[in-house]
């Protein structure tokens, strides 16, 4: 009788195993975390939006016609146009918003890099556009401050919206509107802004910067987050260079600064964690804005294509 008991109760729970196991394999597991990218080169810098922009080399061909077709038009009232740099910048695009140290050098360097990445690199690695002067007596004709001028009419846009608009062509802009207005083909930067907004609060960052402090101060120096180091009043005025002068060197306590803050955004993966919030980031943009971006890579491209017309023709 005793054993016929046991053999009941060992079969109840066998079955009471089965049923908890089979249960158990039917709750779906939590989703993975998406895999964090390491950071290392300038070639690890991608995000999801470059695939709507131009490249380096053609964001400077753009520009150089831009201003070949300005100079054109302000030659028609007169002015003659400013010099200005149009070369293809080397500073990775994606840099400053992946909070990527390693193009600068910065332990000899400090946080500015060298004067030309100051001033010339870094100011158009994502547009291609370095700022310039216009002399005032040409800014009206330029932007279109005035309807005419000694009694020729200005283009609507002035001779820079003049430019933009032989550059957009047909081509659509991002709100289906034909032809783009002159500018709009900058939507495409906003949409990127966007993005990092979004991306800013992600507690995956959040994380990251608090690794960062610890290490920083384990090193001797005390910041909560990255950007303040690279904002210390003892050194951020450095990157001020007024017209005609050059760099100041970097004091000893900010190359110590900036060597020690790179190590520790390396050790912590710093960057790789952007990367990884602005990847997201900006893939929910683009599945919100499909159609919008779209039209802009068609704008850019038809810009390019435009813009190698217009060199091809003054080089003949």
């Amino acid at each position: 009788m005793l054993n016929s008991s046991r053999r009941r109760l060992s079969r109840a729970s066998a079955v009471t195993v089965t049923l908890l196991s089979a249960a158990c394999a039917s709750v779906p597991s939590a989703p993975e975390e998406p895999a964090i990218p390491v950071v290392a080169t300038a070639d690890d810098l991608v995000l999801p939006l470059d695939d709507y922009d131009l490249d380096a080399k053609g964001r400077s061909v753009v520009q150089t016609a831009r201003y070949k077709l300005a100079t054109d038009c302000l030659a028609r009232f007169g002015f003659t146009m400013p010099p200005h740099n149009t070369s293809r910048s080397d500073y990775p695009a994606n840099a400053d918003y992946l909070g990527w140290l390693g193009a600068l050098d910065v332990s000899k360097n400090g946080y500015t890099g060298t004067e030309r990445q100051l001033l010339s690199d870094i100011p158009a690695a994502r547009a291609g556009i370095r700022g310039y002067s216009i002399p005032p007596e040409q800014d009206d004709v330029q932007t279109g401050g005035v309807s005419t001028f000694k009694g020729k009419p200005v283009p609507k846009y002035g001779c820079d919206g003049e430019a933009q608009q032989k550059l957009n062509g047909q081509a659509p802009g991002p709100d289906g509107k034909v032809p783009a207005k002159p500018h709009i083909y900058k939507n495409l930067y906003n949409f990127m802004d966007d993005a990092a907004m979004a991306a800013y609060t992600d507690k995956r960052i959040l994380e990251a910067v608090a690794r960062w402090s610890q290490c920083m101060k384990a090193k001797g120096f005390t910041y909560d987050k990255p950007w303040e180091a690279q904002a210390d009043s003892r050194w951020a005025g450095r990157g001020e260079v007024p017209p005609g002068q050059h760099l100041a060197k970097p004091p000893a306590i900010e190359l110590r600064t900036a060597t020690a803050d790179e190590q520790c955004r390396l050790a912590v993966n710093y960057s790789g964690v952007r990367r990884a919030a602005y990847t997201e980031a900006q893939q929910r943009v683009i599945a919100a804005n499909r159609d919008a971006l779209e039209r802009l890579r068609v704008l850019q491209r038809t810009r390019y294509q435009n813009a190698l017309k217009v060199l091809a023709a003054g080089a003949r």
